[in-house]
């Protein structure tokens, strides 16, 4: 007897018209699906798991009393990155865990949590010497060069998306990732090798 064949993965546009329609299991899917990924950007704004945790569940508890008003989004992981950058970096100022006088656009603002590439690449040690390379020259990179990158090949995200997220025209995101191919001009085809590899299980 053949075993059964597993059952097709529901996409993120259908979950969410069930999501609209009053569907619980479809909130919970999604929240499955992105809460971890939403946690770990938000950490990368405010150092502060427990804070950063709340402002994800508001964000999904929003969207789900909003259910019958909110529209289809393109990206619904765009979506929900936006959300939850924009419910952090808010609720950290209200709440003066971004100090009141920081920059607008948030670039050199001091009290942000590096985007340092903590990903798992990092931690294999037969790669040490390459990855602390990497990640050195990934550190000095501002802020907003960082997210980036973050943006574009932790989360896979297109410009356009990206620029939403951000709250830039997409001309200033691929400003922003030239400027950090220039910067990491030396170390870039490592790195896109590196990402790659880890992204797909090779390590």
């Amino acid at each position: 007897m053949n075993p059964p064949e597993p059952k097709p993965v529901q996409t993120d546009a259908v979950l969410w018209q069930q999501l609209q329609k009053g569907s619980e299991l479809a909130l919970g899917k999604l929240i499955n699906r992105y809460f971890n990924p939403l946690l770990n950007y938000g950490c990368k704004f405010i150092r502060d798991e427990a804070f950063v945790k709340d402002c994800v569940q508001e964000v999904f508890i929003e969207i789900w009393n909003r259910r019958d008003r909110i529209s289809s989004p393109d990206s619904v992981r765009a979506y929900l990155l936006s959300s939850v950058r924009k419910r952090v970096l808010r609720e950290g100022f209200r709440q003066q865990i971004i100090r009141d006088d920081a920059p607008s656009d948030l670039e050199n603002d001091g009290t942000l949590t590096d985007f340092s590439p903590e990903w798992t690449i990092i931690e294999q040690e037969s790669l040490a010497e390459t990855t602390h390379r990497i990640a050195d020259a990934l550190a000095k990179l501002p802020k907003r060069q960082r997210e980036v990158i973050y943006l574009r090949y932790y989360q896979n995200l297109e410009r356009d998306e990206i620029a939403a997220i951000m709250q830039v025209n997409p001309q200033s995101v691929s400003n922003l990732l030239q400027a950090a191919y220039t910067s990491m001009r030396e170390n870039w085809p490592i790195v896109l090798l590196l990402i790659t590899n880890w992204k797909t299980g090779f390590f």
